[in-house]
C-alpha cells in the first residue's frame, strides 16, 4: 500500500534499476554461452545442446550486447568487458560477410551455375516455384529438395514440363511415385547426367522423416572434365510443437520432455550425416558440388564436419546474412552450396522471392584445368 504513496520519481528510479540489473544478468547470459560456444568449437568436441544453441549464436551475441545497453548504471567493468566481448566475437563471425569481395579475373575455364531450392510444403507456392525456375533461364544444374509425390502435388511432372526443353536430363529420388517418402530430390541438368545413384544417409536412432533420408548423385562432363554432383536434405533439428514427421503437436508438457530428451537423437544424426558427405567428397577423383538443405546455419558446430574438404560458395564470394529460412522472426541460411577442390567459386546469392518457406542459393563455379593424363 505504501507504494502508491511514493513519489514518481522514487518510482521510476526504482523501474530503471529493474531494467538495469536484467540487462545485466541476460548480458552475463550471453556471454556465458558465447564463451561456451568457442571453447567447444576451438576444442573440437561436440555437445547436442551446444550444437542447438550454436545454429543461432549470432542472436545471442548482438541480443547480449544489445542487453548491455540498457543496463546503464551498472558498474562499467561489468558492462563493458561482456559487451566489447560479444562485440569482438560477431565480428569474427560475420565479419568476412559484411566486406565486398575482390573483383575476379574473367575465368579461363569453363563455368557451371547451379542453383538449390527446398520446394516445401505448401501447395499454394508451387506455381510460383515453376515460374521462377522457367525464368532462371541461365541455370546449369539445378537441385530440389521436397520434391513431393503425395496427394494433391504433380511436382515431377510440372517440373519436367515447364523446364524439361532447357534442362532435359533429369534424376529423381524415389525414382517411382512414393506417397509414403516425405522429402524427395531431384537433380536437372543442361548436361547429360552420368552414374545417378541415390546413397541412403545414416539415421542412427533417428525415426519419421529422419529415418529416410538419402544423397542423389551424378556426374557430368564439362569440356572433357568430369564434375560430380550431389544433392541432399538433411535432418533437421528437432522442435518441440512437431513430432518426428514435421506434423504439428502442439506445445505440451509432454511435448517439450520428448523434445529435450530426444534433441540429441536429432543432433548426433545430422552430425553423422554430414560426416557421410565429407567422406564422399574425399573419396572420389573428380570435384564435387554439393547443394541442399542441410538443416544447419554456416555458425553451427556440426558444419566444421567439412573441415575444408568442402568449402561453402556462399562464405568465399556471397554478401550479408542470405537467410534462406525464417522461424518467426529469427532468420538463418540452412539451404547451402559447397564445393570441393577442382572447382572454384566465382559468385554466390540468395533471391528473396516469394516462392517457398525457403529462398533459393545460386553460385557460379569455374571448373579449374587439371593436369594432363588426369580427369
Amino acid at each position: 500500500m505504501s507504494d502508491l504513496f511514493e513519489p514518481p520519481q522514487e518510482r521510476s528510479s526504482k523501474i530503471h534499476r529493474a531494467i538495469a540489473v536484467g540487462g545485466l544478468i541476460v548480458l552475463w547470459l550471453a556471454l556465458f554461452v558465447d564463451v561456451l560456444q568457442w571453447l567447444v568449437c576451438l576444442n573440437g568436441g561436440f555437445s547436442s545442446k551446444a550444437n542447438l544453441l550454436s545454429h543461432l549464436w549470432p542472436y545471442f551475441s548482438f541480443g547480449g550486447a544489445l542487453a548491455g545497453l540498457a543496463a546503464r548504471g551498472m558498474p562499467n567493468i561489468l558492462r563493458s568487458i561482456p559487451t566489447v566481448w560479444l562485440l569482438v566475437s560477431l565480428v569474427f563471425l560475420l565479419g568476412k560477410q559484411m566486406v565486398p569481395k575482390v573483383s575476379l579475373l574473367p575465368p579461363l575455364g569453363a563455368t557451371l551455375r547451379v542453383m538449390t531450392l527446398n520446394l516445401g510444403n505448401a501447395q499454394g507456392s508451387r506455381p510460383r516455384a515453376v515460374s521462377y525456375l522457367r525464368q532462371r533461364r541461365n541455370v546449369d544444374i539445378l537441385f530440389l529438395q521436397e520434391v513431393h509425390t503425395g496427394p494433391g502435388f504433380r511436382d515431377r511432372k510440372s517440373l519436367e514440363a515447364a523446364l524439361g526443353g532447357r534442362l532435359r536430363h533429369m534424376a529423381w529420388f524415389p525414382a517411382a511415385p512414393d506417397k509414403k517418402h516425405v522429402l524427395g530430390l531431384g537433380v536437372l541438368s543442361r548436361y547429360p547426367l552420368q552414374e545417378i545413384r541415390p546413397l541412403k544417409l545414416p539415421a542412427g536412432e533417428a525415426a519419421g522423416k529422419c529415418s529416410e533420408l538419402a544423397a542423389l548423385t551424378a556426374k557430368v562432363r564439362v569440356r572433357n572434365r568430369l564434375v560430380r554432383l550431389a544433392t541432399a536434405h538433411l535432418c533437421p533439428p528437432a522442435l518441440p510443437w512437431m513430432d518426428d514427421w514435421g506434423d504439428s503437436t502442439g506445445i505440451t508438457y509432454r511435448s517439450i520432455s520428448g523434445w529435450w530428451s530426444g534433441m540429441r537423437v536429432f543432433e548426433y544424426t545430422r552430425r553423422s550425416q554430414l560426416d557421410f558427405l565429407s567422406t564422399l567428397a574425399e573419396g572420389g577423383v573428380e570435384p564435387l558440388i554439393l547443394g541442399g538443405d542441410l538443416s544447419t546455419t554456416p555458425y553451427s558446430l556440426d558444419l566444421r564436419r567439412f573441415n575444408g574438404v568442402l568449402r561453402s560458395a556462399f562464405a568465399e564470394r556471397g554478401m550479408g546474412f542470405g537467410f534462406t529460412y525464417s522461424l518467426g522472426f529469427l532468420g538463418a541460411r540452412i539451404d547451402h552450396i559447397f564445393s570441393s577442390a577442382g572447382l572454384s567459386a566465382r559468385s554466390a546469392s540468395v533471391a528473396d522471392v516469394d516462392i517457398s518457406d525457403h529462398n533459393p542459393v545460386e553460385a557460379v563455379f569455374e571448373v579449374l584445368p587439371t593436369a594432363k593424363g588426369k580427369n
